[in-house]
């Protein structure tokens, strides 16, 4: 994977363009972004040719009828394969532009220049691409690796603490996974964070990037190791799904689902109280987690039975072992996952 990561470093854009001869771009971004910071992107695409389609902010653009929009804007202007795909954006902007370069007219090349914390240290990178569907979180999608990832932290600018919680909560995932330094970097460094530090702000990214492109590197489809990625996912995309994607960025959902996944790791013996507690102290911090109630927790189990990770009936959970490590576990008892959700443990 071709990814840059820097400070100010959106000249790499025009300096590719140039060396491949790019004269067409075709920018796919969202309202926000769009404000703050289409003159940027403009002043680093080397004169060319362009067209933009500007989505609403949210999860709610990430789905087919916008996609089917896209494609008619693409037939409209004549969009052909020798047109590059630019998507100026966070993760909703990355996962839409993605999907459509990668099934309009069979494929065409894109780059991803993520604008959030959460995209940065996450979906821009991993090639993973898709939308929602039928109330199902990235229920339709495909693999298709961007030509560039520009990771440029000066997006990271106009960010409000929301979404730099998105982000921590990603990057929390990483040190939980494979690299428990990290976490304990991270949990000592929040407020530096949210202030935007930029030597913080690009260690963890780098740090990041480096795991995850470890794991993608070994299990690019997600047939393996990847899987580990999810941690958190299995409920936190229940949770998402639950409340009509309105209620909780995917970021803050995937916090509340490491929180309840721990919690089943522990009473399954996997960790320890001391272990669980350090997690749960950290990760209530930044997101509250809810008590739900019984009629809830079986709508949300309805959802996990959804999950792109099941295998037959049984749902998948990613749970933590031990300080930065994970495995993966199904056939897990009903009442432990239904205890979790009920939070009468906190």
């Amino acid at each position: 994977m071709n990814i840059k990561i820097g400070d100010n470093i959106l000249g790499l854009l025009n300096s590719y363009l140039k060396e491949k001869k790019i004269n067409n771009l075709y920018i796919i971004t969202d309202k926000n972004v769009n404000k703050f910071y289409f003159d940027y992107l403009y002043n680093n695409i080397n004169e060319c040719s362009f067209n933009s389609y500007i989505l609403p902010p949210g999860e709610k653009s990430k789905s087919i009828d916008t996609v089917l929009s896209i494609y008619d804007d693409l037939i409209e202007k004549n969009i052909d394969r020798n047109t590059l795909i630019i998507s100026l954006g966070g993760g909703v902007v990355g996962d839409i532009a993605g999907f459509v370069a990668s099934s309009f007219k069979r494929g065409i090349d894109y780059i991803q220049i993520p604008t959030t914390l959460l995209a940065q240290v996450d979906s821009s990178v991993g090639g993973k691409v898709g939308i929602d569907y039928g109330g199902f979180k990235n229920i339709i999608g495909s693999f298709y690796f961007p030509n560039m990832v520009i990771i440029d932290i000066t997006f990271l600018e106009t960010l409000s603490n929301r979404d730099i919680t998105c982000g921590i909560g990603e990057i929390l995932k990483y040190g939980l996974i494979s690299d428990y330094k990290l976490f304990e970097f991270v949990s000592s460094n929040i407020s530096n964070i949210f202030e935007k530090d930029k030597g913080i702000l690009l260690n963890i990214i780098n740090k990041s990037i480096a795991i995850k492109r470890d794991i993608v590197n070994k299990d690019k489809y997600d047939k393996g190791i990847r899987k580990i990625l999810n941690f958190g996912h299995t409920v936190g995309h229940s949770i998402e799904a639950y409340y009509k994607f309105s209620k909780y960025n995917h970021g803050e959902a995937v916090i509340l689902g490491m929180i309840y996944e721990s919690y089943i790791a522990k009473e399954l013996g996997l960790i320890d109280d001391e272990y669980f507690n350090k997690i749960f102290k950290v990760l209530k911090k930044l997101v509250s987690p809810i008590k739900f109630k019984v009629e809830e927790i079986n709508i949300l189990l309805n959802i996990m039975k959804n999950d792109k990770k099941n295998m037959g009936n049984d749902i998948v959970f990613v749970l933590p072992i031990y300080k930065g490590r994970v495995d993966i576990y199904s056939n897990i008892e009903k009442k432990i996952i239904i205890n979790s959700l009920k939070g009468e443990w906190f």
